[in-house]
This record gives structure tokens, sequence and C-alpha cells, in this order.
């Protein structure tokens, strides 16, 4: 048990997870997400969204710590936008995906 309590793994507040929760349910009643998935590391915790319950995440929401959070999202290890403020990151997500039909 002791060594629990030294690991310093690095996770989501109530509120960012309240405010992740808000994005994904609208996203996932339109259809455009589909599942989640969510990870806590020593380096950083990582909100995993997925379009298909086969493939990959398509999104990740990164929270890593130095001198304060960061927030990153990224689409297949192509980082879209960085940003302090968790809620920069969940308005650049509420922009519609748009898919190009032919």
């Amino acid at each position: 048990m002791n060594n629990l309590k030294k690991l310093n793994i690095i996770r989501f507040k109530k509120e960012e997870i309240n405010q992740i929760m808000e994005l994904y349910s609208k996203k996932i009643s339109i259809g455009e997400w589909k599942d989640y998935s969510i990870s806590f590391q020593q380096t950083c915790a990582v909100f995993s969204i997925h379009r298909s319950f086969k493939l990959g995440p398509c999104l990740e929401i990164k929270k890593k710590f130095k001198k304060g959070s960061i927030y990153t999202v990224s689409s297949q290890n192509s980082v879209i936008a960085t940003s302090k403020s968790l809620g920069k990151i969940i308005s650049h997500l509420k922009k519609p995906y748009l898919k190009l039909v032919k």
C-alpha cells in the first residue's frame, strides 16, 4: 500500500471529466463519436475518443503537468491544439467534424 502512495500519477479532476463528458454526450448523441477510454500514467492522463469500436482512438485529450496543467488534443500522433485551459481545448472540439463525401 505504501508503494501506491509514492506513485505520482496524473489524473483528471472531477470538474475536468465533467467538461469532457458534457461534450462527449453531445457528440455521441449525433453519432460523431462512439466510445471513449481513459488512462492515467505518471507522465500524463489521456481521454481517448473513438469513432469506431474496431479502430484505435481518433482523438486524444492529454493532460500533462509541468509547472501547471497543459492540455493537448491530438489525432493519430499529430498535435492539433495545445493550451493551459481545458476550456479552449473543448471549444476546439465543439466544431463540427466535416467529412468529404463523393
